[in-house]
């Protein structure tokens, strides 16, 4: 999912990718690269978007979470209310109920995504609007609800 927000976001956005292994950086484009989270504060983004594995998904945010000003976080996995609540930034929780291995990416109008509802207004706001011009079916959950 991160190559595919990174591909969809940069057209209309400046985007950095953080991955350490510059191999899996390959197929990035469009995008500012990074490989050391000290990095993310100079690009200084308003929103981090966790695209990593489930397993990983904390460990990735706490990686960012010193070099980030007071913006908003987000991530396209579950599970995260707590960490979320705890956190001390604005939040949103989104999670496409697609793969792009697995979704025509030239017609998403039979797939679906969640977005959660406890997140940050403009952050909910941001994906809405992504979400639309990509024709997905968009639901709103809350946390209790999805999980």
């Amino acid at each position: 999912m991160g190559s595919f927000f990174t591909d969809l976001l940069s057209f209309d956005h400046e985007v950095a990718v953080l991955e350490r292994d510059p191999k899996r950086m390959r197929f990035i484009y469009n995008a500012i690269r990074l490989q050391n989270p000290e990095e993310v504060k100079d690009f200084n983004p308003e929103l981090v978007i966790n695209c990593v594995t489930l397993n990983h998904t904390l460990d990735a945010f706490n990686e960012v979470i010193p070099f980030l000003s007071e913006n908003c976080i987000a991530s396209v996995k579950t599970h995260l209310k707590e960490y979320y609540e705890n956190s001390g930034f604005r939040y949103v929780s989104t999670h496409p109920m697609f793969g792009p291995t697995f979704a025509n990416l030239g017609n998403l109008e039979k797939e679906n995504t969640i977005i959660i509802s406890e997140g940050d207004h403009l952050g909910k706001i941001f994906f809405k609007d992504i979400y639309s011009r990509l024709h997905l079916n968009i639901r709103e959950y809350t946390f209790e609800e999805h999980d």
